[in-house]
């Protein structure tokens, strides 16, 4: 890296007065300070997500960022990078090219060094002490600021992208002029958002508040250099040169996010759809970079928050961006030169890839005053030296900067524009240039671009010559003698006037730099106020924001306390009701579940009384020889089948026990009797144990009762608490007003003392001309001598220290009244969130509240269905009941009765058949025992037929002997036999059907006490749908309450929200009038500063005339003094009669007694 010797002196902060200068003394340790503000603000999300090690962290980085602030403030050397980042080794070099530099004459610092160099180093130094303290190290200090600008920005981003997507609609049927006019257009928008710059304003607001286009026309005479017709014929021949190999690249070096890289997109997004371009490249930086360069999460950032956007054309350009970025057509690089501190020009040999990738370009936009700045090399260019000069052989492609100015690099103007502007307008420091290159820049005119800072420090003085006639006047000795002991005492008393003068001088030297100490200090003060006092903002906002809280809870509380009274009674009621609801609510989820069981079981049952049932039918098939199968309708067959048999037995019967009916039909009305007798007794131990059963439920509710009860009481004490809490929350509110009085008081002092400060400064102006009026006096030559107020120096001095004293009191108690409302901010955040919590809690409650209705809701609907699938099957056993009534002949005896006995009837005339059955089964038993007996022994009796049909037969017999041979009498004794042999079978066959008679017989007596069971159930369970359908006409009307409270309660948030954007706008104003103020104080600061450099200047003059050196660093007052006094005596000696002071430091006594000789 070797020297060009042709080159101009770099920018430093070594040249007092400069840019450069102040901004290395007053921005980078502003912001440098804001960067610890922002580490520190975000002590809390390190603590949340990292926890200790984040603090500790936050911590070492904080450390590392305040030494870093004092090397800076105190001029310290340029110390090597120590930390293992890939870039560290050139940053290292590159502090080597510089110690070269020197040759010996000191280590490269802060004010001495480069201000590029420096300025970069700074950046770099902050990511290294965030870099190397996990896990702090990916936060970007600069983010918030970035997305604040965006924000701020956001009706100029609306304008823009409107403009844009309208432009887009009729972008087909442009021809070229018209195209021409919206691209030059566009990049005026581009080249006026570059003064969106957080690193130029030290961290404050810089955003776009309007739409750029409406001042398009104003702004154009800023322009200094306009190259945009160069720029649309380089654009228009590479599109005409172009092959179906090749594609037209643009480059765009990216600076500011915000609004600056909205508009840079837009510009992109132009090229490509008017097809100038077909592809576009975006560089940004690696790391964070003066405070708003664009890195790729804010390149990504800004795209996403423009998709998610509500209106409509931004989130359109969000969309259509996003799809280019995944077509390819735009691409998006960070390389590790753009944060290096060379030059352009030495990209080649430090970055030869991004050289070579910038090569294949056909246009490279650079973007911002920094990027002009390693264009040019960052120095002190003369106005009308040519851009291509200034590059230094800096050429990959055709290249085209657009830059507002903040910098004192300016080349390119014409020859006395320069001037021009300055003597029209000395701070042309917001002016902007548009300046294109191409390759062959040698048979070009060269393009710069115009400065923001105008001229620092370079005033030129002119001096004045006074032509002064040297008059020839006689003079004697005696006289010549008088003047000479006259000059003689006057010199000696200026002797020790000047040795007073130095120990004064020394004096005021100490005090000097006690002063600079202080103003320092004061500095670090002011600061600390500042950063004070934007936390009392931010405290003042979160203030605000509890208040509106505060006030909406205290509305809140005051319509609760109006409705409370009206609502007491409905919420008790409310609350019994609910207790009522959740009582019958688990009455009826109880209720539900038996039913649900009792409609399982019932089902169940159902299943195997149908089981039972066909069983029954085959075994009634099979003891009746009958197949029912291939048959239709097999129960009328077996009815039919049934009732024959039952005509037999009726037959036999009538036949057989003609004289024991009666007691049989006594005897079967005792057993009725007794039966009905057990049953009750059954049923009544049923409803006993049900009862005991309720009386438990009852028991059960009564402590649920108890219990909601004190609950009830719970919820009243809390309510208290709340209530009281309420009222501690008012007192402190009430507090915390008090104490923002008195921080608006101790603000108002501070103001005071702000304006005291002013006063002193005032009064160092005036004994600065006091100091003028020295030296004029002395040139005047008047009789008065004025002296100096050394003691009055010294007491303001003191008065200085004693009002610091008391400043640094004020913050001692500002930080300690700041710390009491923070601890009561977060009591009141913690009784909000607890607040919150509560609501919250209700919110679950009333949703699972909502899952249990739905439940509910969905059970009634299975109920429903099982309602009908029983009342289906009720038909059928209905129907089944109805053919039993005309098989039984149940309706003549209901129509003798004179009432409808269909199911009691049935069942009486079952239980009758079944006794009758019975009794029969018992009568054919005695019969068949006595049958066997007679037959077998001839020892037991037979019943009556049977006996009488053995007797008839044996009579016949007899008859049939006497008639017949005794042949045929054996005959018949053998088929006696026969018959006898039959009738043992068909009593076997019969009693096995008795048999089974029986079982079939305890079976329907079964199914029917289950049938009249489960009639009682659907009765139950229709008295239970009915109170259910109660219930949900109550839920519904609750429901409708409910909803109607949702909607006031919407109502009142609508209200809250107006308010608090009302609360909003207020704060807003309150802040621009901040602003305006601070705004005042910098410009008086500024005048303060302009009139100190023209007292140093009108020193410098009045030195050089002198023939003073001015260039020692340390030229004391007293020389001026002394040499201006030499000068007026010898000037009164040689031209007109002088008049000696030679008492001027003594007593007022001797200076009455030593008269003044006037000597002609």
């Amino acid at each position: 890296m070797a020297v060009v010797a042709a080159l101009p002196v770099s920018l430093s902060g070594r040249f007092k007065g400069s840019f450069a200068y102040f901004t290395v003394k007053d921005r980078l340790p502003q912001i440098l300070t804001r960067v610890i503000d922002t580490l520190h603000r975000h002590k809390n999300e390190f603590f949340e997500e990292h926890g200790e090690k984040g603090v500790e962290a936050e911590k070492r980085a904080i450390s590392f960022l305040s030494k870093l602030r004092n090397e800076l403030q105190t001029d310290k050397p340029v110390t090597l990078l120590e930390d293992d980042l890939p870039d560290a080794a050139l940053w290292n070099q590159y502090l080597d090219y510089q110690r070269n530099l020197s040759n010996g004459n000191g280590e490269p610092s802060w004010f001495q060094s480069p201000w590029l160099y420096v300025e970069c180093y700074l950046y770099r130094r902050i990511h290294a002490a965030l870099a190397q303290n996990p896990p702090v190290d990916n936060f970007d200090v600069f983010k918030e600021g970035k997305a604040q600008n965006f924000f701020e920005s956001q009706e100029a981003v609306i304008a823009l992208c409107t403009y844009f997507q309208e432009l887009l609609k009729n972008i087909k049927d442009l021809d070229e002029k018209q195209l021409q006019e919206e691209l030059f257009k566009l990049l005026q928008v581009s080249l006026w958002g570059n003064k969106c710059d957080l690193s130029f304003s030290a961290g404050e607001d810089s955003s776009q508040k309007s739409s750029p286009l409406q001042s398009l026309e104003n702004m154009i005479p800023y322009i200094l250099v306009n190259d945009m017709e160069k720029l649309w014929s380089l654009l228009v021949n590479s599109k005409k040169k172009k092959t179906e190999k090749s594609n037209v690249r643009v480059d765009i070096i990216l600076d500011n996010a915000g609004f600056e890289l909205v508009s840079d997109l837009v510009l992109a997004d132009f090229l490509l759809s008017s097809k100038l371009a077909d592809e576009v490249h975006f560089h940004g930086k690696s790391i964070p970079w003066y405070v708003s360069d664009t890195t790729k999460h804010d390149f990504n950032w800004t795209i996403k928050q423009l998709q998610s956007a509500n209106h409509m054309w931004m989130s359109r350009c969000g969309i259509n961006w996003e799809g280019n970025l995944k077509k390819g057509v735009w691409v998006y690089r960070d390389h590790m030169f753009w944060t290096l501190p060379h030059d352009f020009s030495s990209m080649a040999e430090v970055a030869p890839d991004l050289y070579a990738d910038l090569q294949k370009s056909n246009l490279l936009l650079f973007k911002g005053d920094l990027n002009y700045r390693k264009l040019t090399g960052d120095r002190k260019w003369e106005y009308t030296v040519p851009f291509h000069q200034a590059l230094n052989k800096f050429h990959p492609a055709p290249l085209c900067s657009l830059r507002t100015l903040k910098s004192d690099t300016q080349v390119g103007l014409k020859p006395g524009q320069g001037e021009q502007i300055q003597a029209s307008e000395p701070e042309w420091m917001m002016q902007s240039h548009v300046i294109l290159t191409e390759r062959k820049m040698k048979d070009e005119n060269g393009l710069t671009a115009a400065c923001n800072r105008g001229s620092k420090g370079r005033m030129e003085s002119t001096k004045e010559s006074h032509d002064h006639v040297l008059l020839d006047i006689p003079v004697t000795r005696e006289q010549m003698n008088h003047y000479r002991a006259a000059a003689e005492t006057a010199q000696s008393e200026l002797a020790a006037l000047s040795v007073k003068y130095d120990c004064a001088q020394s004096e005021l030297l100490e005090l000097r730099s006690r002063m600079i100490t202080k103003e320092a200090s004061f500095q670090e003060l002011k600061a600390e106020a500042e950063s004070c006092k934007e936390n009392n903002a931010r405290q003042m906002s979160r203030l605000l924001s509890l208040q509106t809280r505060i006030q909406e809870m205290e509305e809140e509380a005051c319509v609760l306390a109006t409705s409370k009274n009206q609502a007491e009674l409905t919420a008790q009621a409310a609350i019994k009701e609910n207790w009522e609801l959740k009582e019958e609510l688990h009455e009826q989820n109880a209720k539900l579940n038996k039913y649900l069981n009792e409609c399982e079981e019932s089902m169940t049952q159902a299943s195997k009384i149908s089981r039972k049932y066909e069983e029954l039918l085959t075994q009634l098939s099979g003891f009746l020889d009958t197949d029912i199968r291939e048959k239709e309708k097999p129960q009328e067959h077996l009815m039919l089948k049934v009732s024959e048999i039952c005509k037999e037995n009726l037959s036999l019967k009538d036949q057989v026990a003609t004289l024991q009916e009666a007691i049989n039909v006594h005897e079967m009305e005792s057993k009725a009797s007794r039966e009905t007798i057990m049953r009750l007794v059954s049923e009544v131990t049923k409803e006993q144990k049900k009862a005991v059963g309720y009386y438990q439920d009852m028991e059960k509710l009564s402590k649920d009762l108890d219990s909601a009860i004190i609950g009830r009481q719970s919820l009243e004490m809390e309510i208290r608490n709340l209530q009281d809490k309420v009222t501690a929350n008012q007192k402190a509110l009430d507090a915390s007003k008090w104490e923002l009085h008195n921080l608006k008081k101790s603000s108002s002092e501070l103001d005071g003392s702000l304006k005291s400060s002013r006063e002193e400064a005032r009064t160092a102006q005036s004994s600065l001309v006091a100091f003028k009026e020295q030296i004029a006096t002395l040139l005047s030559g008047g009789s008065s001598i004025v002296k100096p107020s050394e003691k009055a120096i010294l007491e303001r001095i003191q008065e200085i220290n004693c009002k610091e004293e008391s400043k640094e009191i004020m913050v001692s108690q500002l930080e300690t009244q700041i710390a009491k409302l923070t601890e009561a901010l977060e009591n009141q955040t913690r009784l909000y969130q607890e607040a919150l919590e509560r609501s919250r809690k209700a919110e679950k409650c009333s949703e699972t509240f909502q899952d249990q209705l739905k439940h509910l809701e969905e059970e009634l609907l299975s109920v429903d269905l099982m309602q009908d699938g029983l009342k289906l099957e009720k038909q059928k056993y209905l129907k089944f009941l109805e053919q039993l009534n005309e098989k039984m002949k149940l309706d003549s005896l209901a129509a003798e009765v004179g009432f409808d006995m269909n199911v009691d009837a049935i069942l009486a005339r079952v239980e009758q058949l079944v006794k009758l059955e019975g009794d029969a089964v018992i009568e054919n038993k005695t019969m068949a025992y006595s049958l066997r007996r007679k037959l077998k022994t001839q020892k037991e009796k037979l019943e009556s037929k049977e006996l009488h049909m053995n007797l008839l037969r044996q009579k016949i017999t007899q008859l049939e002997e006497e008639k017949q041979v005794r042949t045929a009498l054996a005959a018949e004794r053998d088929e006696a036999n026969l018959t006898v042999r039959k009738l043992h079978k068909m009593i076997e066959r019969l009693q096995k059907q008795l048999d089974l008679a029986r079982e079939m017989n305890t079976d329907l007596k079964a199914k029917l006490s289950e049938t009249n069971e489960l009639k009682i159930k659907t009765l139950e369970q229709n008295r239970t749908i009915e109170e259910l359908n109660k219930s949900q006409g109550k839920l519904e009307g609750m429901k409708e309450k409910a909803e109607k409270q949702l909607t006031s309660v919407k109502s009142e948030l609508l209200l809250k929200e107006r308010k608090a954007t009302e609360d909003k706008e207020k704060t807003k104003n309150m802040l621009e009038a901040v602003t305006s103020e601070m705004k005042v104080l910098k410009t008086t600061l500024e005048e303060l500063a302009k009139r100190e450099r023209q007292l140093a200047d009108f020193r410098e003059v009045v030195s050089r005339m002198l023939g003073l050196n001015i260039a020692s660093l340390a030229l004391p007052d007293y020389e001026i003094i002394t040499r201006l006094e030499r000068l007026i005596h010898s000037h009164q000696h040689h031209y007109f009669p002088c008049v000696c002071l030679t008492d001027v430091a003594r007593a007022p006594e001797e200076h009455s007694q030593r008269n003044i000789h006037l000597l002609h």
